[in-house]
């Protein structure tokens, strides 16, 4: 009784011992991939844009670190290191000018299509308008007021990047892009204009989050009402919440 109660307990240790060996393992594993898969990412995102790698070296200098037994010094993968990140952010300015460069030509090249529509209208400042809907002979929103309004902001290919949807949207004209600035102070209470603005009264070459430098936009907008200054208050505090998720701001 006595033996098979050490066997039993034997048995136990050496049970125990293989679950916690092969729990290490699949831990290890586990973080290996994980890594792996995160410096994978990277080089066929750097692969994509001309930067090649050579994998095999990769596992080399992992497995190296991993021993600390390091072929190279610190000082040097610094180098190594800091010289491929210039050659990236090389390329990609380069690339970067090269998209820039078409957004422009296909903007100027919309806005010159959209100058033959007998409907549109083309300001000193290159930004076009065509008048949807005449409204009342209400107020103009002045450089400091804020209105009331709903919009639909695309790019030149139809893609909307932004609109109002259940409700309409407190902007302060203060806030606003140049070219929806001037635009909103052609209108009065109740018109719906569309406006297609070029870049430089946009967001210029360097762009926003969502938006690229270079961007010819479309705003379809109707102003619904220009607020007094007895109904401020209320709307600064809209506002405030429209800047919160984003609103139509100009470029830092």
């Amino acid at each position: 009784m006595k033996n098979e109660v050490l066997k039993f307990t034997l048995l136990l240790s050496l049970s125990a011992a293989s679950l916690m060996a092969s729990a290490d393992y699949n831990e290890s594993y586990a973080m290996g991939a994980t890594s792996g898969g995160y410096v994978l990412n990277g080089l066929q995102q750097q692969k994509e844009i001309g930067i090649g790698y050579d994998a095999d070296a990769i596992i080399k200098g992992f497995a190296d670190a991993l021993k600390q037994e390091l072929k190279l010094s610190d000082d040097e993968i610094a180098k190594l290191l800091n010289k491929r990140a210039e050659n990236l952010d090389k390329i990609l300015k380069e690339k970067e000018a090269v998209l820039l460069k078409e957004r422009m030509e296909q903007g100027k090249a919309f806005m010159n299509k959209n100058a033959k529509n007998k409907n549109v209208k083309t300001t000193k400042s290159k930004l076009q308008y065509e008048v949807i809907k005449a409204g009342s002979k209400g107020e103009t929103p002045k450089p400091e007021s804020i209105i009331i309004a709903n919009y639909k902001a695309s790019f030149i290919d139809g893609k909307v990047f932004d609109e109002t949807k259940e409700a309409p949207a407190h902007l302060s004209m203060l806030n606003l892009i140049p070219g929806l600035e001037e635009g909103l102070m052609l209108m009065k209470e109740g018109d719906k204009y569309k406006f297609v603005i070029p870049p430089e009264l946009a967001y210029g070459d360097s762009g926003v989050d969502g938006i690229p430098g270079g961007a010819t936009i479309i705003f379809e907008i109707e102003l619904i009402k220009v607020l007094k200054p007895g109904e401020l208050a209320e709307a600064a505090k809209k506002i405030h919440e429209k800047e919160l998720n984003e609103g139509i701001k100009k470029p830092h």
